[in-house]
């Protein structure tokens, strides 16, 4: 069963070592603190059997409510985990009264992709060589995605 709660500065150590698990390019602990402590942002976890496996990061920008990240442990992944964060995205939307949820998603990533439009998000617009490049290469294109609130 998968719990989720809000997480704080107490919990950096936990939230950077599954970032670093989880992302081909994490975010630095000095990003995922700002975020922690951020008056405007929420990060919430995902619990199994006490061991934190996922989180969200979601920023209130105006009416908007933007997911900045979010991360689920390889060994987690396929188990609902990141819809379960993406509901308790979306519910922080209503609590914030957005109009609507946003995020930007790497062009090529066809998993993360389908899970957002199970979710109801749809592409919208396209930024490129907004990401740098996992491999040797050219930066890469974000596929920006909303979903009304």
């Amino acid at each position: 069963m998968i719990a989720v709660r809000a997480l704080g500065v107490d919990d950096l150590d936990a939230v950077a070592s599954l970032e670093r698990a989880s992302q081909p390019q994490p975010w630095s602990d000095a990003a995922l603190l700002v975020e922690l402590v951020h008056d405007d942002a929420v990060v919430i976890g995902a619990f199994d059997d006490g061991a934190l496996v996922g989180y969200v990061a979601v920023r209130r920008l105006v009416d908007e409510c933007w997911i900045l990240n979010i991360a689920t442990h390889p060994s987690a992944r396929r188990r609902g985990v990141a819809v379960r964060l993406m509901d308790e995205a979306v519910a922080r939307g209503a609590v914030w009264a957005s109009t609507s949820l946003w995020l930007e998603v790497r062009e090529d990533n066809a998993g993360a992709r389908a899970l957002y439009e199970r979710c109801g998000l749809a592409a919208v617009g396209r930024r490129p060589g907004y990401y740098p490049p996992l491999l040797p290469g050219p930066r890469e294109a974000a596929i920006l995605m909303r979903r009304a609130l």
